[in-house]
């Protein structure tokens, strides 16, 4: 489900990819909730779903969770892979409205 806010228009969205039935659900819940809350544009997708295989085949992500930042012509700004690489909300949120 991808979320917008009514007041802003969307220049990028944060794809937040995830493994289903995992702790990192969890994580990637946590993060898109926090997200919101700094006004990013958000989707949440199963890695293992149809979207989420498409986009990290596509822009070549092969860790989970993962935060992926694109302009609205889906160009990629940022990627991050993995646990360790989690970014802040503030961080992607810097980026996001930029």
């Amino acid at each position: 489900m991808c979320r917008f806010f009514d007041d802003i228009i969307p220049v990028m969205l944060a794809y937040v990819l995830y493994n289903k039935d995992s702790e990192n659900e969890r994580l990637a819940t946590e993060l898109v909730k926090r997200l919101e809350g700094e006004r990013v544009a958000t989707e949440l997708l199963d890695a293992d779903g149809p979207r989420g295989v498409q986009l990290a085949g596509h822009y070549e992500i092969f860790g989970r969770p993962a935060v992926l930042l694109v302009r609205d012509d889906g160009a990629p700004v940022q990627v991050w892979q993995g646990l360790d690489s989690l970014p802040s909300p503030a961080d992607v949120a810097y980026l996001a409205h930029q």
